[in-house]
Parts: structure tokens; C-alpha cells; sequence
């Protein structure tokens, strides 16, 4: 029996339960994409795999972190899986709907635009929120101390997950086919690891131009909330300032700039 494609399958998915509520269109896309991610082999290995190697990177250090130290590490991974599996996994999944006419097929249905790309983008966000969780957890596991403040963390990953999802969708529309998702992604995840990489040892007088990089707040504010004895208020609200302005900035231009049909 030859193997259903992602495309073929989200579609009879979707075909089977036409006629009914958006809302319960809703979740039958996502029901069928989350179906459609569980059988691909390397979307489970990265699930698995990318929490694992962070945790690895920090415990193959054998140094001893301070409080200051662990917190700035969550704020790093919590980048890393936003930008590597919310950001990329997004861009790549709506470009291939896209390229296989699936996005098309869709618009014809009942169900909203923004509801058949929120169905679509339903695994990622999952996962994305599965791996912060492991992260941190494993984190205190090899003995960073408990956060001090899980609502500012709470915070920071909501936005964080709807900042790298929103630059996946932007992202996709400069993107012709999957294969090309790789390369179009560089720019952002570049500009976006170097930052939160270089964060902690730059002069505090530039550090509001690095905030202003997306992401780099939320793993900023991440490291406020795990170890809150260095924050103050005027922090939190710079960094939830910027979160907020990238979020509107990339929902205006992916609302703008947003294709249903293949690019040639």
C-alpha cells in the first residue's frame, strides 16, 4: 500500500468532516496535522533530540554555574527551541502546504484563513511548548536552582511562541519551495542565536540594541524570571515592550505579505 502523503492526508482528513462548525473544522486540520507529524520519523527525532542535546551542551561543561549563569542558559535554550522548532518547523510546514497546492484546496473550504494557518501551525507550537518544558526541567535536574518567577517565564515563552511563529509565516512567503526553507532561514536564526549568544557579556549602554533582535527579549526575560535578585521592573517592561512590538510588526507583515499560491 503506497504511504499517504502529509498533503493527501490532512485534505481526506479535512474532506471527511466538511459541512461542520469552524470550530470543529478547526481542530479536525489540526487533529490531521498532528497526525501527519507523528509519522514522520525525523520530526520525532528533533522533538526528542533537540532538548536532549541542549541538556548535553550544559552538563558536558562540568562547571559550576552560578544562579546568574543558569538562568541566562534557560534564556539561551528557550531561544534555541523557538527559533530552531516553532520558527523553522512553521516556515517549512507552510511552505510545503503551499507548494503541494494544499493551501489552496484549503482556502476553498469554510474554515477562516487564519484558522486553516493556525490549524496548520498547531504541531509546532506544541512541540515548541513540550521541549521548554523539558529544557527546564532537566535544567533544574542537573541543578539550576528552581525560577523564582514562573509567571515572567509563562510570559515569555506565550510570546515567544507567537513571535517565532508569526516570522515562520513571513519567512514562508519568501520561500519558494521546502528545500529553499533551509537557506531562507539563515538570516533569521543567525542574527537571532548570535544575539542571545552575545547578551550576557555585552556593555549594558548597547544592550537595548540586541533586545531589539526578535526573541532576544523573550530569552532576556526568561533569565529575569529564573533569577530574579538582578531585575527591576524597568527591565520586565522593556523586554515585554519589545516582545509585544515584534509580535504586531509580524502580524501586519505577514498579513500583507502572506501567499496562498505557489511562488514562481
Amino acid at each position: 500500500m503506497t504511504k499517504m502523503t502529509a498533503t493527501e492526508a490532512t485534505m481526506s482528513q479535512y474532506q471527511r468532516d466538511a459541512g461542520k462548525s469552524s470550530i470543529q473544522l478547526f481542530q479536525a486540520l489540526a487533529a490531521a496535522e498532528i497526525w501527519v507529524f507523528l509519522r514522520q520519523p525525523v520530526m520525532i527525532a528533533l522533538t526528542l533530540l533537540l532538548p536532549a542535546g541542549l541538556l548535553a551542551i550544559t552538563a558536558l561543561a562540568e562547571a559550576s554555574f552560578s544562579p546568574q549563569a543558569w538562568a541566562q542558559i534557560a534564556g539561551r535554550d528557550l531561544v534555541a527551541v523557538q527559533c530552531i522548532t516553532v520558527y523553522f518547523v512553521a516556515l517549512n510546514t507552510l511552505t510545503a502546504r503551499r507548494h503541494t497546492l494544499a493551501l489552496k484546496r484549503l482556502r476553498t473550504t469554510a474554515l477562516p484563513s487564519v484558522g486553516i494557518v493556525a490549524g496548520l501551525l498547531v504541531p509546532p507550537l506544541l512541540v515548541g511548548v513540550f521541549q521548554a518544558v523539558a529544557v527546564f526541567t532537566g535544567l533544574v535536574v542537573l541543578g539550576a536552582p528552581p525560577p523564582q518567577s514562573p509567571l515572567l517565564i509563562g510570559v515569555s515563552v506565550l510570546l515567544g511562541m507567537i513571535i517565532a511563529t508569526l516570522a515562520g509565516v513571513v519567512t514562508s512567503g519568501l520561500t519558494a519551495t521546502p528545500e529553499k526553507a533551509q537557506w531562507t532561514m539563515m538570516p533569521f536564526f543567525v542574527a537571532v542565536m548570535g544575539a542571545i549568544s552575545v547578551l550576557p557579556s555585552v556593555d549594558p549602554s548597547i544592550i537595548n540594541v540586541l533586545l531589539a533582535v526578535p526573541l532576544t527579549a523573550n530569552g532576556h526575560l526568561v533569565a529575569t524570571g529564573w533569577h530574579v535578585g538582578a531585575a527591576n521592573t524597568n527591565e520586565v517592561m522593556v523586554d515585554v515592550a519589545f516582545m509585544v512590538v515584534w509580535a504586531v510588526i509580524l502580524s501586519l507583515v505577514s498579513w500583507k505579505t502572506f501567499r496562498w499560491e505557489r511562488r514562481h
